[in-house]
């Protein structure tokens, strides 16, 4: 099973350690059979997301942790540069670059937050998904629970540095 992640599933979980993002994370990183699919361009996005002051504020984290995270998660995923340009959501245009990395990344899944995505419910063979219909789906398919906290710990690590 091969997965995209959206930006905003990657600053949930970064944000939330115990919500849905973070359990998919781990669940994600820890089966052989799930291959997390991302790209450059949502790496960048994840960064820039959380680079903004009142996030870094709010939420009480460095850019250095913010940075280690994303070496992390280029290191556990397939980073694929996209090659397809397609337009499917003309309401938020940046919402593409997901769409496009899944599909050059012969992706089963989407997994987004973002109703653009959500709203489609399915692209090109692939299934747009909410973080918590995945993890309903890999529990029914895999039949995994959670397992260890292998993004939860990595995140407390670069946290709390």
């Amino acid at each position: 099973m091969i997965i995209a992640l959206d930006t905003n599933v990657l600053v949930s979980a970064f944000i939330s350690k115990a919500g849905p993002s973070a359990r998919l994370i781990d669940i994600i990183l820890t089966l052989e059979d799930v291959e997390l699919v991302l790209s450059d361009e949502i790496i960048e996005e994840f960064v820039e997301v959380m680079s903004r002051d009142e996030l870094l504020v709010r939420f009480d984290y460095s850019l250095a942790h913010v940075e280690e995270l994303a070496r992390l998660l280029k290191k556990s995923a397939r980073m694929v540069k996209p090659k397809s340009r397609f337009r499917a959501v003309r309401a938020d245009p940046a919402d593409n670059i997901v769409l496009n990395t899944a599909y050059d990344g012969n992706c089963d899944f989407i997994v987004s937050g973002d109703h653009h995505l959500l709203d489609l419910k399915k692209f090109k063979g692939i299934r747009v998904v909410s973080p918590k219909q995945m993890l309903d789906l890999l529990s029914k398919i895999i039949g995994c629970r959670v397992p260890g906290a292998a993004m939860s710990e990595s995140m407390s690590g670069v946290r709390n540095r």
